[in-house]
Parts: structure tokens; sequence; C-alpha cells
């Protein structure tokens, strides 16, 4: 179980910022909230200490110890992709807001510039969501091209959709290639063949391009063929150098 001064010293660490994510993340998980922040709240306090909360009753060493995970898994996700994910639901949740003000040119003006950062990051998901506001947008607005928009979406939509679709074929792929290791399969080499690893490149995505990279090093470090997958390793590495969001986005999933 967790030390009591550990908890409460890595609580009175957090900044602010880290305290507000961590009361926002912890309202995505499964457990008692209001219990866990309180406690939260009550270990903040500098006059607190471990013998006055086990006589009120109401936490148990359990909480604690939850406790002190979920932080760090916040403190995770906060220096990492989550904040990322948390900052680009405030800007549609801001979009939103406008558009139900009907301050319908500055939600314009937000959106092609959200939607220009969406694509260049490969933010998938998200564009998906945006697209559901500029479908409600384009009603009221005016202009020749206007008539041809809804079905310019569509198109956008249905293409944003098959490459999320894609990218969870490869999610799939990657860990039945880790499984198989794991299993020691002998036949790992038929799996360069797979179709997903044999497509163009440069008709993909750069998550895309991760993921086959990863599948192959994955298998060829397994048939200990060490330049093939040392060259995978430094073109993963190159990829991640030159685009910051693909180490954020593979950080929990590689």
């Amino acid at each position: 179980m967790v030390d009591f001064n550990d908890i409460a010293d890595l609580i009175r660490s957090l900044g602010k910022a880290e305290k507000r994510f961590f009361k926002m993340m912890i309202s995505t998980e499964n457990v008692d909230v209001d219990l866990l922040v309180k406690l939260f709240n009550e270990i903040e306090k500098e006059s607190v200490s471990i013998e006055k909360l086990e006589r009120s009753g109401y936490y148990t060493e359990y909480d604690i110890d939850k406790l002190y995970n979920l932080i760090l898994k916040s403190l995770r996700g906060f220096h990492a992709e989550s904040s990322t994910v948390f900052r680009l639901k405030d800007e549609i949740l801001n979009l939103r807001c406008l558009f139900d003000k009907a301050q319908y040119r500055q939600c314009r003006k937000m959106l092609a510039s959200l939607k220009r950062e969406l694509y260049e990051n490969e933010q998938f998901s998200f564009l998906i969501k945006l697209f559901d506001v500029e479908k409600k947008l384009i009603v009221f607005e005016e202009g020749k091209e206007i008539q041809l928009k809804p079905s310019i979406i569509a198109q956008e939509e249905q293409s944003i959709i098959q490459k999320e679709q894609k990218l969870l074929q490869f999610q799939k792929l990657l860990m039945s290639i880790t499984s198989r290791i794991e299993a020691k399969d002998k036949t790992l080499l038929v799996t360069l063949s797979n179709p997903l690893l044999t497509e163009n490149v440069d008709m993909l995505s750069r998550k895309e391009r991760v993921y086959i990279l990863k599948c192959k090093e994955r298998i060829y470090s397994f048939l200990n063929q060490k330049i093939e997958a040392e060259l995978c390793c430094a073109q993963i590495k190159e990829l991640f150098a030159k685009h910051k969001f693909l180490e954020e986005y593979f950080l929990e999933t590689i």
C-alpha cells in the first residue's frame, strides 16, 4: 500500500493545471468520483494526517492507494496525448457555443483553423466531431458554392471514417503479431506479405506508416534479421522527430 507521506507530497507538488486535469480525468473513470475528489482535497490540506483520515472511518487504505495510482495516470495523460485531447474537446465545445449563440462568422473562422490543425495532426476522430458542427453551420451560410458543401462534407466524412477503420485494422494486426511472437509462431515470415504491409506508403497517413514499420520491426526482430529491424526503428524515429503528434499518439500504443 502507498505511504501517506508519499501521496501527500505528490498531491502538494501538483500545479494548478495538473490538478484541474486530474479532476477532469477522474470523472471518466469507473470509480466513486465524489469520494476520491474529497479525499484528494483532504490530503491537500497541510493539517491533515493519515491518523485523522483513518479515525473518520470514511476512507480506507484501498481508497488512498487507488487515488495515488489515478494521480499518476492523470500525470501521464497530462504530459502526453491526453492534454491535446482535452484541449481539442474544449475547442469543439467552443465552436458549439458560438453556433448556439448564432455567431456563425466567428464559428466558421475557428472551424477552418481547427480543421487545418486536425488534418495536419491526423486527429481523425475529432474531424468526425467537427463535421457535425460544420453540417449544421452551412444551413446558416450563403454563397454560390453553398449547394455543393453538403456533398463535399459527406465525402470528407466518409474518407475520414475509412481512415479510422484502417488504423483499427493496423492496431489489430500489431496486436496479433505481438501475440504470435509470444507464442513463438514460426510462420510469422508469411505475415510480411499481408496486404496491409505491402501498400504504397506514399498513399498512407503518417500514423499508418508507423504501424507498418512497427509491425515489420517486430517480425524482423523475432526472425533475428537485425539489419532490417534496425532500419525500421530508424525510420520510426525519423517520423517521430519530424511529427511530434506521432510520438504522443503512439506513446501508449506501441
